[in-house]
């Protein structure tokens, strides 16, 4: 007799906390740290004492990155810091 198929079936995943959000992008956990400090990752959600981070929030924040050698003659801009995304 199989299980029913509700058992078989996992639940997708709409957060990480701070240790899968480092683990996801081969990063320390200190990194992640700083990551928001600077503005590349977004402030993480709270609900008492847990803090998660969206996943689409990560995704939305990285797909505003730098691609790997922009600069002036590539069109990126002089300062560095337009990429970043508004929260």
């Amino acid at each position: 007799m199989s299980a029913p198929t509700s058992i078989n079936r996992t639940v997708p995943r709409i957060s990480l906390n701070r240790v899968e959000v480092a683990l996801a992008l081969g990063v320390s956990a200190n990194t992640v740290d700083e990551m928001v400090d600077e503005g590349y990752l977004p402030q993480p959600k709270r609900w008492h004492t847990r803090k998660v981070w969206l996943i689409s929030e990560i995704e939305a924040f990285m797909s505003e990155w730098p691609s790997d050698g922009m600069n002036k003659k590539t069109g990126g801009d002089a300062d560095g810091d337009s990429w970043r995304a508004s929260a």
